[in-house]
Parts: structure tokens; sequence; C-alpha cells
């Protein structure tokens, strides 16, 4: 029992050390796990009087806990107002493997996004979400045979789409321009590469960095949405929010744990994302119902910006 807290404490202390290497990196990704796991060995610990033992590893299992629930607090919420103008978003990993396309589609008819992001599609996919062009204008797709292939679908009226490449492995991300009551907002949908080598963690650092970069360069405000492959807690993910300009913005304390979706809500980890410019209020924030994916669709409700006013308008207006 305590070589195994020792380890959990010891994979505490390296998650801070996380950009020094890929390994270390993946510590961080299980706060919860290890605060959950710590706080169950110190009970252990302390009834069978081993109170030293049980108060190092209370410790570090609250120090995991401040870390969880830093990132799980409300931050920059907004009060629902029927009357303003909402933005629906739905991101779904839909899983290429997946056979069961039409949970997807049954998700998509309850949530009636306004935009929607599917990932992981391949031609298969891609001819299963056929019914859709009926009920979405704006319909973009890259299926590719791997993991990377993407879809996005718009019912607002879209002023710009396009698929592009950030960073370099040569994977699609999708961006688009929506324009209401004379503001623009901007959406990027990305899916950067899975941390499982040292290659992959370093292509997928690089393309966060190039995320960052693509919001920083926009002066409309800019939303972020997809499986990231990453969770909070991972210092590229900080840098990610503090070089774009961005943030993770939920109304009420959630972590929206999204994979893997066979697992129990503590177990999982949250790698889909959506992230905001400051100005964006979220009035939704939440995980959608199962749809035979290894990740659970994430759905998102935005208050419309109200438009800019003097100069900034001016730089922003379309040329």
């Amino acid at each position: 029992m305590e070589v195994a807290g020792l380890l959990a404490c010891l994979a505490t202390v390296v998650g801070f050390a996380g950009r020094l290497n890929w390994l270390l990196e993946l510590t961080t990704h299980f706060r919860v796990q290890l605060a959950v796991g710590l706080a169950l060995l110190a009970g252990s610990c302390v009834l069978g009087r081993r109170r030293w033992w049980g108060g190092l590893f209370a410790g570090f299992g609250g120090l995991n806990l401040a870390l969880v629930l830093w990132v799980a607090r409300p931050a920059n919420p907004a009060r629902d107002n029927p009357s303003a103008s909402h933005l629906r978003l739905l991101s779904i990993n839909v899983h290429r493997a997946n056979l069961r396309a039409d949970l997807v589609l049954a998700e998509i008819q309850r949530t009636q996004p306004d935009v929607v992001l599917l990932l992981e599609v391949d031609a298969a996919w891609l001819q299963a979400l056929e019914p859709l062009r009926a009920l979405f204008p704006t319909f973009i797709a890259d299926p590719r045979s791997d993991n990377f292939g993407l879809a996005l679908l718009a019912r607002t009226p879209v002023e710009a789409a396009a698929v592009i490449e950030l960073g370099g492995a040569e994977i699609p991300s999708v961006e688009l321009a929506i324009q209401r009551g004379g503001q623009r907002v901007r959406l990027l949908g990305t899916h950067p590469l899975p941390p499982a080598t040292p290659a992959y963690a370093q292509a997928r650092n690089d393309q966060l960095q190039a995320v960052a970069e693509w919001g920083r360069r926009q002066v409309d405000p800019v939303i972020v949405l997809g499986d990231l492959n990453v969770t909070p807690w991972s210092p590229h993910f900080a840098t990610l929010l503090r070089e774009g300009g961005l943030q993770l913005a939920r109304p009420a304390w959630s972590l929206a744990a999204s994979w893997p979706a066979q697992l129990p809500a503590g177990l999982r980890l949250p790698l889909d994302h959506c992230l905001v410019a400051p100005g964006l209020r979220v009035v939704r924030y939440e995980l959608g119902e199962p749809v035979g994916s290894d990740h659970l669709p994430l759905r998102v409700e935005l208050l419309w910006p109200e438009p800019l006013a003097g100069p900034a308008a001016a730089i922003s207006a379309p040329r």
C-alpha cells in the first residue's frame, strides 16, 4: 500500500515537470484519478493507525484535488437570455470504427446545433452523414482513411469556410467565419495527434502552438472546438490558452470528462474542449448522450457577442 501511495505522490510531483519530457507530461492528465486514489489510500492508512502515511497521502491527494477544482470551477459564465442571439455548437469524435451512425444523427437532431464538428470521418461516415446535407447549408468534409478526417456542418449563415493545416503533421483542421448583426466570430475545428509516442507528442504540441498563433492573429472573437488530445492540467494546454488569448469558459462546475466514454465519469479524461475569447459568454457546456464512440459529444451554447464599435469595428470589417 505504501509503495502504491509513494508512486502516486511521485506522479503528482513529476507532472509539474511535464514540459521537459513527453512521459512526464502524460502524468499531468490523471489528476482526478490521483486525487481519488490517494484519498482512498489515506483513509485506509488512518484506519490502520498509520497516521504518518495517511497524512502524507492526504496532502498529495489534496494537491491534486486543488488542481482539479481549479479547472472545474465556473469561469466567465453568462445568464441565459432567451431574447439574445445564441450560438449552439456540437463537437463529436465519432470514432472511425463506430457503426452507430444512427446515434450520432439522433444526437444532432436532439441538440439542434447551429454548427456541428465531426471528427474521425472516413468515406463510410461521410456516406452515413448524407441526410444532413438537406439540413445544413454549409457542409465541408475532408474524409480520411486514418483517424483524422473531419466534417463541419453549419445551419447558421456562414461568411467563409475552409479546410486548413496547422503544424507539420499534415492533418486537416477547418475554420469558418460567422457574421450576425454586424459582429463576426471565427471558429476553428481541430484534432491533433494523441501523445502516444515522442514524435506524436511533439506533433500535437506543434499543432497546439499553431492553434495559439491562429487565435492570436484574429481580430474577431474566436472559438476553438474539438478533440485536442490534451487535458487542462498539461503545461501545453496552459500555453495554448495564454498565447492564444483563449479561456476554457464553463458556466457551472464541470470537468466535462469525455474519454473514454465507456468508463465512469471519475475515470474519464477531459480531452474534448471548447475554448473561447474572453469576450464570449457561455450559457451551456455539457456532455451529450453516448453515440457508440469512445468519446462523448460536447454541447456548448454561447451568447452572440455585441457588435464592436469604433476603430475596432473598422478593423474587423470584411475586406
